[in-house]
């Protein structure tokens, strides 16, 4: 019925009845824009050390230690690894988790991915093929989530890698060696 077409580089003002030519302009980020923004922690890298990041993140590769991304997602990779904590706002698993995992809103652990520790989120996902051994906490109201999500750096949250995992610090082992010698003496002070 209608055979008019228009210039594929033409363009129609409807306020004022005339055609224009546009012309092509490369995008460009301006100061005030908001956009979102990811870091990427390649399959090649090895992270030994804490990580904070304001932005979503994936890590392809191994870390040790602990990863902070309070107001954002923490995505690890099939082939990822870490070892130590992760506090997020979502996370994703698919790799191979040691540690302590807390989100604020949500953790996924997608099939083929190994956790083994804590995972403490009010909303939890484990598909099938996943491994997970430890602890689930899934109360909404759990100190750690004030205490981590609200403030900057939490006092009582000490940060913790690999090696806290697998064996107590000097002065706790001697405070237990103490504890149990008292313990003896005191048996043998009842007899």
């Amino acid at each position: 019925m209608f055979s008019k077409t228009k210039p594929a580089d033409a363009k129609h003002d409807t306020a004022y009845g005339d055609t224009k030519t546009a012309s092509i302009e490369p995008t460009r980020s301006l100061p005030g824009a908001s956009r979102q923004s990811s870091s990427v922690i390649g399959s090649s890298t090895q992270v030994h050390g804490d990580i904070n990041s304001d932005e979503d993140l994936t890590i392809e590769g191994q870390v040790t230690g602990t990863v902070t991304c309070k107001q954002h997602t923490v995505t690890l990779g099939s082939d990822s690894s870490l070892h130590g904590d992760a506090y997020a706002h979502t996370l994703r698993v698919s790799g191979t988790v040691e540690g302590h995992l807390v989100a604020l809103h949500k953790t996924t652990v997608h099939a083929g991915a190994n956790v083994t520790g804590t995972i403490t989120t009010p909303c939890l996902v484990l598909e099938d093929g996943s491994l997970f051994q430890g602890n689930i906490d899934m109360n909404p109201d759990n100190d750690i989530f004030t205490s981590v999500f609200t403030s900057q750096q939490p006092a009582n949250m000490p940060s913790r890698t690999s090696r806290d995992h697998k064996r107590p610090a000097e002065d706790e082992i001697t405070a237990h060696a103490h504890d149990a010698q008292t313990s003896e003496a005191d048996a043998e002070d009842s007899h």
